[in-house]
């Protein structure tokens, strides 16, 4: 998957927006893609590419987090809360599609 149909998945399923916050002149190395909610301006995604890997932070309940950093190619949150958020390696992940689609969706109820 590129960066921008997951940027265009995101959206879709979480009816929210895209900004970019943190992409100032000191950040040139990873350009992050933040997804918000519309109504409080919560981070539902971040979405960015380190190492030529595309990567995707979601928060999901720390029982569930705990639970997917068993598969291959989920991570604890890069530079995020490591109870609360956690890495996907989209490309190179053992997280099927579903599994993906519902930990959008988890982490768009918790953001609510």
């Amino acid at each position: 998957m590129k960066k921008q149909e997951l940027i265009s998945l995101v959206l879709k399923i979480t009816n929210s927006y895209e900004d970019y916050p943190f992409n100032n002149n000191n950040r040139e190395k990873i350009l992050w893609t933040t997804i918000r909610q519309k109504s409080n301006k919560k981070i539902i995604a971040l979405i960015f590419e380190k190492d030529n890997e595309l990567l995707i932070d979601l928060k999901l309940s720390p029982e569930h987090g705990e639970e997917a950093r068993q598969i291959a190619g989920v991570f604890p949150g890069y530079h995020m809360n490591k109870t609360h958020w956690n890495t996907i390696n989209v490309n190179n992940t053992n997280l099927t599609y579903d599994g993906l689609i519902q930990m959008i969706n988890e982490s768009n109820d918790l953001t609510k």
